[in-house]
C-alpha cells in the first residue's frame, strides 16, 4: 500500500526557492543561459517534489525521495515516535515520524496519514514501540 508524504510550507519553500529567484532575475534581466538554469531548476524541484513516496510492500517499507532508496524489514522496526525536527530525511513536513531500527538505523518519515501509516505497519509486527 502507498503513502503519499505530507507536504508543508516550509520544505515548499525550501525546493522551490531557486526557481523563484530565478524567475525574478529573468523579469529584471533577461538572457538564454538564466532561462535554461531556470528550466533545469523548476524541473529538478518538480522531481524532487513529486518523487518522495512510502510504500509497504510484503513485510517491507519501502521509501523514496528522489534520487534516495532505501527498504527497511519492518520486522526489524522497533520504535517510532513523531518528531518535529529538521534532520536531513525523507520527510517533506517537520511533522514526521522517526523510525528505529533494531541496528539503531534512524529514518524519518512525513506519510500524509500517521494513523493508516502506523497500523499497516503494526499489521506486519505488532512489537514495535509507538510513542
Amino acid at each position: 500500500m502507498q503513502y503519499p508524504p505530507k507536504k508543508d510550507t516550509f520544505y515548499a519553500l525550501v525546493i522551490w526557492s531557486v526557481p523563484i529567484i530565478l524567475i525574478a532575475f529573468l523579469i529584471v534581466s533577461f538572457s538564454e543561459a538564466l532561462a535554461v538554469l531556470f528550466i533545469l531548476s523548476v524541473l529538478l524541484s518538480y522531481w524532487l517534489w513529486q518523487s518522495t513516496r512510502y510504500e509497504i510492500e510484503n513485510g517491507e517499507l519501502l521509501i523514496q525521495c528522489w534520487i534516495f532508496r532505501r527498504k527497511v524489514n519492518i520486522k526489524d522496526i522497533v520504535r517510532v515516535k513523531k518528531t518535529r525536527n529538521f534532520l536531513a530525511s525523507y520527510a517533506m513536513a517537520l511533522d514526521r515520524l522517526e523510525i528505529t531500527e533494531r541496528n539503531k538505523d534512524k529514518y524519518y518519515l512525513s506519510p500524509n496519514d500517521f494513523h493508516a501509516f502506523l497500523a499497516e505497519l503494526k499489521k506486519y509486527n505488532p512489537d514495535i514501540i509507538i510513542s
